[in-house]
């Protein structure tokens, strides 16, 4: 057996391997099959794959997103399915253990997967590649009409047990503390879990957004939140990036974690033509991101 990223040819393949498993009644709650495109946009970009034998497609396997919110980027729900013929033979879990391998380079933590309790071979399978038991979904969705309960399973990866939790706070959470947010991410590349926060919310800043995605990093999908959101994490690095966070900012309790302050001139306070607003955001973004990189090289 060979594996290889699925692409859209194999679609026709893959969804006659996907109608297969719908028949038993016990695999999904889906009843339809999804077009190329539904299918496309149900499942992550990354860590498709399917398994072949004499380079005929016998199962695949993908990934979706458990939620739109950044901090759970790092966890997926598995879905994997064999041709009738090929099940029971071993296929499963080497494509399984493929797919944890691939998204743990993906930078993923946790992969969970949602399993009828009559499935129980999946289950088998799941739990032999190091998925745990986490409860029973009690009657959580139908399928034609009737009521039926999952068992949840996931699985946590040891890649990341040693992971540095980063928290960079400023007073809005608008401006500095995204972009911060933005550089340290793509910089440290899933070697830590980068939180921004502000003593206060005041929203995205369009301005910051605009002149990161110059740069290449999307800042879209970021949200404003409070400090208060994540008073249960063990921090090992605190940042400030401007002196009234520095100064106000509520106390925290983090006994092992590292403070440091750096005051990153405010772009967002310039007063000017939008030309010129360009211009200041950018000084801005260009200084934290050097001190990203500089703070990137010397405790990574």
């Amino acid at each position: 057996m060979k594996i290889r990223p699925l692409t859209k040819a194999d679609y026709p393949a893959v969804a006659q391997i996907y109608t297969d498993g719908l028949a038993t009644g016990v695999a999904s709650f889906e009843t339809k099959i999804p077009t190329w495109s539904e299918w496309d946009s149900k499942f992550l970009p990354v860590c498709r794959f399917v398994a072949t034998i004499d380079e005929v497609v016998i199962g695949w396997c993908a990934l979706s997103a458990v939620s739109k919110r950044d901090v759970y980027r790092g966890v997926a729900e598995d879905t994997i399915y064999l041709s009738a013929q090929h099940r029971g033979k071993g296929w499963g879990k080497t494509l399984l253990n493929h797919l944890i391998k691939a998204s743990e380079a993906a930078g993923f933590w946790t992969l969970q997967a949602g399993i009828f309790p009559q499935n129980k071979a999946s289950i088998l399978l799941h739990e032999n590649c190091g998925f745990r038991r986490v409860g029973i979904r009690k009657q959580i969705a139908q399928r034609d009409g009737i009521w039926h309960d999952n068992i949840l399973l996931e699985r946590r990866t040891n890649q990341f047990q040693s992971m540095k939790n980063i928290l960079v706070l400023c007073t809005g959470n608008s401006c500095r503390s995204q972009m911060a947010h933005g550089y340290l991410k793509q910089i440290l590349k899933g070697k830590a879990a980068i939180y921004s926060a502000g003593i206060e919310t005041h929203g995205l800043n369009p301005g910051a957004v605009a002149t990161m995605a110059l740069d290449g990093v999307d800042l879209s999908t970021h949200t404003s939140n409070h400090v208060d959101e994540y008073k249960n994490i063990d921090w090992d690095f605190i940042i400030t990036v401007c002196d009234h966070a520095h100064e106000n900012c509520p106390f925290i309790a983090a006994p092992n974690a590292k403070r440091l302050h750096h005051n990153f001139y405010d772009p967002s306070k310039f007063e000017g033509s939008e030309s010129d607003k360009k211009v200041e955001f950018a000084k801005a973004r260009d200084q934290i991101k050097a001190y990203c990189e500089e703070f990137g090289a010397r405790y990574f």
